[in-house]
């Protein structure tokens, strides 16, 4: 039998009602309250981060090939290139890649009601998955590509429609730019849907249309492009994977870009949400650990008649050492489950009714998103129990000072 477990079970059965018992209990609510803390920490910094990356991803891709250029992030390609079938399919049966979208984008100038607007109209084909994905907000209809000519029909971001006071099915003047002609090009657009990333480095710069209006416009041939969308299976093999294609289908002056070559400060600043989630983890684990083990090293005091008792028996200082790190272990173990069930509950309960709200102008969503995967559930509470199970070695230790005849003495 190990007498130091059935000791400490011994003792946690004892319902007496001690100062060190409510101690413990206070212990025990602030490890529930970390752990909790832990968990919807992480859930919100990785669904925030997730959230980001989707409505970023599927606007622009992951990486993008196009003629070289030392400013990535201007995205207006003044010279086109051809669009090669072979190099298409080349990169589309790459390892990693998802899918591959040639398109054209192109500045002008939107006028609806009297209202001017600055835009870059990005000309996509008919395949393009703009409704693939829930991060970003659809309303209305696709563009319907005709099989000669080209649609005259844009989508514009709701932000846009709102400021021009447009509504679905409204129709717009586009004057685009062309430094080579007297006359810019004005093209009449009807509105057939809205767009909504929350994100306004891309909900006031850019519509969707037809890639053959813009090429009609530019001048271009028919097969001409300005760059190359890739989307990828794993966004976190982009820098890679980029770097591969550069190598083994590209010749000067192409170039690939990802999309944290486009976005820098995005990304940089997602990447900074990483050190605000370690800070969280580390402050919310020095606190259970902390209480507990003051928990533990008052318990121990209050039993001090007791571990004397015990040394007088005979039982060694690891033994009684034992009994009490055990005993400790079950109280870290209960907070840590309860802990588990509230973190979870509240991340469940946020990611269906959206309690918490942002500020969309600065966050991006209107709501705190929440991203819950199992392994970080069980990394946060084997992270937590094990530091606290360490950290409450040190009051145990405590026990090798009693001495037997004073420990007797006291009650």
């Amino acid at each position: 039998m190990n007498t130091a477990y059935f000791i400490a079970a011994k003792i946690a059965r004892n319902k007496q009602s001690t100062f060190s018992s409510f101690i413990i209990r206070l212990a025990t609510a602030a490890t529930i309250l970390s752990v909790a803390v832990m968990i919807m920490a992480v859930a919100i910094v990785q669904g925030f981060k997730t959230t980001i990356r989707d409505k970023m991803f599927i606007f622009w891709g992951h990486a993008q090939v196009a003629l070289f250029d030392p400013n990535p992030s201007a995205q207006v390609a003044s010279k086109p290139f051809r669009k090669d079938p072979a190099l298409l399919q080349q990169i589309r049966s790459h390892k990693g890649i998802q899918a591959v979208y040639p398109y054209i984008v192109k500045p002008g100038i939107i006028k609806a009601n009297n209202s001017l607007e600055g835009i870059k109209l990005k000309g996509v084909e008919a395949n393009y998955p703009l409704k693939s994905n829930t991060a970003i907000g659809f309303s209305g209809r696709p563009i319907q590509f005709p099989d000669s000519g080209y649609a005259q029909e844009i989508i514009l971001s709701q932000s846009t429609m709102d400021r021009l006071r447009l509504k679905i099915g409204g129709t717009v003047l586009v004057v685009f730019f062309d430094p080579e002609s007297e006359v810019p090009p004005v093209r009449k657009l009807t509105v057939v849907g809205t767009y909504h990333t929350g994100m306004e480095e891309i909900d006031k710069s850019f519509g969707i249309c037809d890639i053959r209006l813009l090429r009609r416009v530019s001048n271009w041939a028919a097969d001409d492009i300005s760059a190359i969308q890739i989307n990828m299976t794993d966004y976190r093999t982009a820098q890679q994977t980029g770097e591969d294609i550069y190598q083994s289908y590209l010749q000067p002056p192409m170039s690939v870009s990802t999309i944290k070559d486009i976005y820098p400060f995005i990304f940089s600043w997602l990447d900074f949400q990483n050190v605000n989630t370690r800070i969280i983890l580390i402050i919310m684990g020095l606190v259970a650990a902390i209480n507990m083990a003051t928990a533990l090293l008052i318990f121990i005091l209050e039993r001090t008649h007791m571990i004397g008792v015990l040394k007088a028996l005979g039982m060694p200082n690891a033994a009684i050492q034992r009994t009490f790190s055990y005993h400790a272990a079950r109280i870290a173990l209960k907070g840590v489950l309860w802990g588990t069930l509230l973190g979870v509950g509240l991340c469940l309960l946020q990611q269906y009714t959206h309690l918490i709200q942002l500020n969309e102008n600065t966050y991006y969503m209107k709501a705190a998103p929440i991203e819950l995967k199992w392994w970080y559930v069980v990394l946060i509470d084997l992270g937590t129990l094990i530091f606290c199970t360490l950290i409450m070695i040190l009051p145990s230790l405590i026990v090798r000072k009693v001495n037997i005849v004073q420990a007797l003495r006291f009650r």
